[in-house]
């Protein structure tokens, strides 16, 4: 009997142990789970305030008649920005040690602009004391490396007679040849407008990956394999580029965890313009219409974003030029 009981025993105790290891295994998982999904609102809040950071600034240079194909933005106030908000969702201060942590979780970032895209890799700012590059030939020894946007790069479409520069507008090109410089209406002669924008995504795309792979050549500390999901290279999937937009991977996180939180984020957001009001005189006479329908040759006033607010301030609807 005694014997029996020592059985039944061994196998409760057993079967308890089982389920403390399947609790524990639970909540790790769970824990995991709330942690990855923390990360993915960290990132969109932050690439979202990365994108509103892009439009408050004094140089947007924007043409409201011609409209994504002359929006400019500074890439470096959309990477500042989402720092620091992601800095805020971690209770972090954004300070500059921490902004510099965040970095490093950041193999690539892009902004996709109008006319072209920038990149954000990680480069070599100084190495063993002295600033780089001055010394390009020296061994990598106690360097500091740092995220940071290179020149714009265009989208370029290698055409069968020349070399386009496409924007995102789709309205014209820039079209380049051994001797000359031009800027046709319209696309380029073959290629649809479902085929251009699939081609700029494909770029920054490509660029992006090119560059991780770069940085695990060159900085002998990052040995990660990073990928770009195949909806960043499609137009029908979920994050196509078809606005000025901003970019960011995040990995390898581990504020929180004890482990590095697996996997990937992408988060780009895009920047629609809105279609603004102008105000201006015609036959001595205040009209407002849409920006893109002001007749030629007319001076605009002022810009207004409702029909109501270009009424307050005096105008009269041009059912002339609206109605076109």
């Amino acid at each position: 009997m005694s014997r029996n009981l020592g059985i039944i025993n061994m196998l409760s105790g057993l079967f308890i142990a089982a389920l403390l290891i399947g609790y524990l295994v639970y909540v790790q998982k769970e824990k995991n789970e709330i942690e990855q999904l923390k990360l993915s609102y960290a990132i969109d809040y932050a690439s979202d305030a990365g994108a509103m950071a892009m439009l408050e600034t004094t140089r947007l240079d924007m043409d409201y008649t011609n409209g994504k194909s002359t929006f400019t933005v500074d890439p470096q106030l959309a990477l500042n920005a989402f720092l620091e908000v992601f800095c805020f969702n971690y209770d972090m201060m954004p300070t500059d040690r921490n902004k510099q942590l965040i970095k490093d979780f950041i193999p690539v970032a892009a902004v996709a602009t109008s006319d072209g895209y920038y990149l954000a890799t990680h480069q070599l700012v100084r190495n063993g004391g002295g600033n780089y590059p001055d010394n390009p030939g020296r061994e990598v020894n106690d360097g500091d490396w740092d995220l940071i946007f290179g020149m714009k790069l265009p989208y370029l479409y290698e055409g069968p007679d020349a070399t386009y520069a496409l924007n995102m507008g789709l309205k014209d090109s820039l079209r380049m040849t051994a001797d000359s410089l031009t800027k046709p209406k319209g696309l380029p002669p073959g290629l649809t407008e479902l085929r251009a924008r699939t081609l700029m995504n494909n770029l920054v795309s490509a660029d992006m990956a090119n560059s991780i792979n770069e940085i695990n050549e060159e900085n002998v500390n990052w040995r990660n394999s990073f990928y770009i999901p195949s909806q960043l290279t499609t137009t029908t999937g979920v994050n196509p580029i078809e606005g000025p937009s901003f970019l960011v991977l995040v990995q390898g996180v581990n504020l929180t965890t004890s482990r590095p939180i697996s996997g990937f984020s992408l988060s780009g957001t895009k920047i629609e313009e809105a279609r603004m009001i102008a105000g201006y005189v015609r036959d001595g006479i205040h009209y407002y219409a849409y920006a893109d329908k002001v007749p030629e040759g007319s001076v605009v006033d002022d810009l207004f974003t409702t029909f109501k607010e270009a009424a307050a301030a005096g105008y009269y609807i041009d059912l002339k030029y609206m109605t076109k």
